[in-house]
């Protein structure tokens, strides 16, 4: 490489010398790249209308100049901008943190209660109880005439107690020792204030492990006796001096790695939520059968998702994983006033199928309702404050002509291949939420992986969704005549920027608002358009929300939150938000189902072999009603019970 810093005599020599030197090839194709990136750019840039003053380092993603320390998330903003006092308007429209502001310290986010419901079926006063309610009830009547050893042996089977909750209990002390406050053992009476207490457990009136019996918190007596676990979750509101948030498990679901508060709820994300968007509950309650005597879980999800669609849209929506469930006493009351006949027909019903299965399931319909109600916090926010620039209710053309334009801009942009379309530079919601958490002192336990933030968009934007027409209930035909469902959401693992959808302005706003003729659309009018654009034709609602946060050049929060962070209308949207924030997480999880002892050896050998993987894990029984079954699967359960939870929990009685 001498000849670099040797005097070239000719041009000749100079070329020569350069097509042997590496460092000489690496500054052409240098060149080069700049050249082509240089000419791609303005060749794209006509097309897509890029702004030359658009700066992502200077302006947030309203194009709103950003303040001069915003980089610093941990300082105040500069005393000449406009911004909220508060710590959570701060948080959700910048992304801002200041550990100092949040009034609500560690603290008072490490204790939780965990509510239990569980009865003992093998108890002979609780069989002798519940072959007095079904042999009066209406549902069972022709059944018992026709076969009552057949009821019998059915829902025996449902009731069977294999001493779960004293191992379920000690998963919880092995796991979540410092997450709860207290714990609710929601059970029956099998006599006049006498409920079912577990045989095992220590009673102590200053125990955090309590007894709440079904009469303490049905409002009304006359639904009980209650063999109905989705009438009892639905009276979990009633439950005396439970904390706002809690987390509701049953008793034959196990944990199996460290829980800490995140993996349930944070002040800056919100809930934690675990769905399963592979497996999608039909907007429509679809045949039941009047015959069955056995009803599992799907008619209620049906049920729940029908009511749901009528006040949010039609939408197939996620399973939620059967895991442990987070609920709050304040949501569960906000359902109830929406929702109280609905919850009240709930309660009636004793058993399980009782009046066609139209029972509420509580954890998934508070699950969705937070989902939708922050996607409609989300999107009538934009309509009213920024949409509707001057507020006065009435969209003029103006007005309506800028969200067009920029609705246009974005469908070119989703129209050109991944490695040419624009994408915006913003962190999501959750970018490096770990650390976040870190500074006002909570921690991840790292049992669950956080992987979209409801505020980034809708997480089950449909995938290809057609946006020019009402998409279909049903299932429809595939090319090869095979049933399918209309609509596939994106999962819970794809990134936000992977995400596309195209927004068609004519069906999902209506001819009258893309008019330019019609120079203003009465108040009353742009509430149905409104109306129709988010709930009705909901995937439009998505695209449009999608648009809002996902836009290159002025997406993110600023694009729906009122401008003016001093204002009242901006408490009030911050409020709604903090209210209705959550996330979507995921947690290695298994279920099982105990059927025979060689396949019952199998699956609980595994367990054991993984037992530094599995968060949770679900265990039913569902063997046969034979005598020789039942023992040789009880005694693999309880060998398999005690090798994994060892410990007696500090509750239980020394036997």
């Amino acid at each position: 490489m001498a000849y670099i810093r040797t005097p070239i005599d000719s041009q000749v020599t100079y070329r020569r010398q350069c097509r042997s030197s590496p460092r000489c090839i690496v500054v052409a194709l240098s060149v080069s790249f700049i050249a082509f990136n240089w000419i791609a750019f303005h060749a794209f840039k006509s097309q897509f209308s890029f702004d030359d003053n658009y700066n992502p380092l200077s302006t947030d993603s309203s194009g709103k100049p950003l303040p001069p320390n915003w980089l610093d998330t941990a300082t105040e903003r500069s005393r000449g901008y406009r911004a909220s006092k508060d710590w959570q308007g701060q948080w959700y429209r910048w992304r801002a943190l200041n550990p100092s502001k949040i009034e609500q310290r560690t603290d008072d986010l490490t204790k939780f209660d965990i509510v239990y419901t569980w009865v003992n079926g093998s108890d002979p006063l609780f069989q002798t109880m519940r072959l007095d309610s079904q042999t009066n009830h209406p549902m069972f009547q022709k059944y018992l005439r026709e076969n009552a050893k057949q009821i019998d042996t059915t829902t025996k089977r449902r009731y069977r107690d294999m001493d779960e909750l004293r191992y379920s209990l000690r998963s919880t002390i092995d796991y979540a020792s410092n997450l709860f406050r207290r714990i609710h053992i929601v059970t029956t009476e099998v006599a006049p204030n006498q409920p079912q207490i577990p045989s095992w457990l220590i009673e102590k009136p200053d125990s955090p492990v309590q007894i709440v019996s079904h009469n303490t918190i049905f409002r009304n007596s006359s639904h009980l006796p209650s063999y109905n676990s989705l009438a009892i979750e639905s009276q979990f509101v009633n439950i005396p001096d439970l904390t706002d948030i809690f987390m509701y498990m049953n008793d034959d679901i196990f944990l199996g790695l460290k829980l800490l508060p995140s993996d349930l709820w944070t002040p800056l994300y919100g809930y934690v939520l675990h769905m399963e968007a592979s497996l999608l509950i039909p907007p429509i309650v679809r045949y039941f059968d009047p015959n069955a005597i056995t009803v599992g879980e799907w008619h209620s999800l049906q049920y729940s998702n029908y009511l749901l669609s009528q006040r949010f849209g039609p939408r197939h929506r996620a399973y939620i994983a059967h895991v442990i469930h987070v609920l709050s006493v304040s949501m569960l009351k906000e359902i109830q006033s929406i929702w109280p006949k609905e919850l009240e027909m709930t309660s009636a019903h004793q058993f399980r199928g009782e009046g066609q299965g139209k029972d509420i399931h509580v954890s998934f319909f508070t699950a969705h309702y937070i989902m939708e109600k922050l996607r409609e916090t989300q999107l009538e926010s934009f309509w009213q404050y920024r949409l509707d620039t001057n507020q006065d209710g009435i969209l003029d053309w103006e007005e309506r002509r800028v969200l067009i334009d920029r609705i246009n801009v974005w469908n070119v942009n989703q129209d050109q291949p991944k490695y040419a379309r624009r994408q915006h530079s913003r962190p999501t919601m959750i970018h490096a939420h770990k650390t976040t958490l870190d500074r006002i002192g909570i921690r991840m336990s790292g049992t669950t992986v956080y992987r979209q933030s409801g505020l980034d968009g809708f997480p089950h934007l449909l995938r290809n969704a057609d946006t020019s027409k009402t998409i279909p209930t049903e299932t429809v035909k595939d090319k090869n005549g095979k049933d399918v469902l209309p609509q596939w959401p994106y999962g819970n693992y794809e990134p936000v920027n992977d995400r596309k959808c195209k927004l068609d302005v004519n069906f999902c706003f209506g001819l009258d608002f893309v008019d330019p003729t019609y120079p203003q659309i009465p108040a009353e009018h742009a509430k149905r358009i409104f109306s129709r654009l988010a709930f009705k034709e909901f995937h439009c609602g998505d695209c449009l929300l999608e648009i809002l946060m996902q836009d290159p050049y002025r997406g993110g929060m600023g694009a729906w939150m009122p401008e003016d962070e001093t204002s009242e209308a901006f408490a009030n949207v911050v409020e709604k938000v903090a209210r209705y924030n959550y996330v979507l997480g995921t947690s290695d999880y298994s279920f099982m189902a105990l059927q025979g002892a060689k396949g019952a050896k199998k699956d609980l050998d595994n367990l054991l072999a993984r037992r530094d993987q599995k968060a949770f894990f679900c265990i039913n029984d569902d063997f046969p009603d034979d005598p020789v079954v039942e023992n040789e699967i009880q005694t693999l359960f309880k060998d398999f019970l005690d090798t994994r939870f060892p410990l007696p929990s500090p509750y239980e009685k020394i036997e």
